[in-house]
């Protein structure tokens, strides 16, 4: 094949305008690997993820990994990922099984141990000190029965208004699935209601427990029926009514009781009490029986001893 002069120029010219278009020379210096730098390192330790501790050394982090199960800050890892230490999740965390909160130790006969805690905090202005406070709620299983033949729990809620320690609010979930309220607990309908006169000699030798199982605190300014039943001594229940008068502070509750029953006690005996509180809402903290038996008189839980009539009583 003869190739004429003119095909060369032309072949050459091709050459030129090729290797001096932009885009070549630059994926030319791009294809240019950096200098190789030496990396050192004082010795790695066997299932130990290396990091850079500066541009040129490498030492042990904190990650851990068997080839199975990996660990943050352990070189014991018990599952897919253990850390040991806390960690913070910004954003929204997705639990496709369950969350496991296990008991804080193994019980023995002298010594039972409560779950872990499922912490939740809120934040609100205080205006007298000027600053943020957190209320703080927690709930957590806490053992009973413990060295018993039906040991079992309870799932308690504790709280505090700040910085203070949690304490218990009295409000818990028992295993069958009933609820104990917290004290001064009310309900639309009515709630338990119990009032103790300390008074001795009276209804029975110690005092009196006047119950109303449907009891509901009357509206400032009002007044409502009543009905139940009055515990003393160990035996004596009596059937018992009366009225409840709110002042219209809602700071003093009178109590009207008119009982009757058992046959030896002679009908009715009727009673008045007051009760007091700090403010126009929550529990009734003190008072008197001011009526046939003279003393004091408080508002107390509703224990279920209160609130179960036995089976022979007088």
């Amino acid at each position: 094949m003869t190739i004429r002069l003119k095909q060369i120029l032309q072949l050459f010219a091709v050459f030129i305008s090729v290797a001096s278009y932009p885009s070549f020379a630059q994926d030319q210096a791009a294809a240019t690997p950096a200098a190789a730098t030496t990396v050192t390192t004082t010795g790695g330790t066997t299932d130990r993820v290396a990091k850079f501790s500066g541009t040129n050394t490498i030492v042990n982090s904190i990650l851990y990994d068997n080839g199975t199960d990996v660990g943050i800050g352990t070189t014991s890892p018990t599952a897919t990922l253990t850390v040991d230490g806390t960690f913070t999740v910004d954003g929204i965390s997705t639990f496709n099984n369950n969350l496991l909160l296990p008991p804080t130790g193994t019980a023995t006969s002298s010594e039972a141990f409560d779950s872990q805690i499922l912490e939740l905090y809120a934040s609100a202005f205080n205006s007298s000190s000027k600053a943020d406070v957190q209320p703080r709620f927690e709930w957590r299983v806490e053992p009973t029965g413990n060295d018993t033949a039906t040991p079992n729990g309870t799932l308690n809620l504790l709280a505090t208004s700040g910085a203070g320690a949690v304490a218990e609010t009295g409000l818990f979930v028992n295993s069958n699935g009933t609820i104990h309220f917290a004290a001064g607990q009310t309900f639309p309908g009515g709630g338990a209601f119990c009032i103790a006169t300390m008074t001795s000699g009276g209804f029975g030798d110690g005092g009196t427990t006047f119950v109303a199982p449907a009891f509901t605190v009357p509206a400032k300014n009002s007044c409502s029926q009543w009905s139940g039943y009055t515990k003393t001594a160990s035996t004596v229940i009596l059937n018992t009514s009366g009225a409840a008068c709110l002042s219209s502070t809602g700071k003093t509750l009178t109590v009207s009781v008119s009982s009757q029953d058992p046959s030896f006690l002679p009908p009715p005996v009727s009673d008045y009490i007051q009760l007091t509180r700090a403010s126009a809402t929550g529990s009734f903290t003190g008072g008197t029986d001011q009526g046939q038996f003279s003393g004091s008189a408080n508002q107390l839980t509703c224990t279920s001893s209160l609130l179960t009539l036995p089976d022979i009583h007088d």
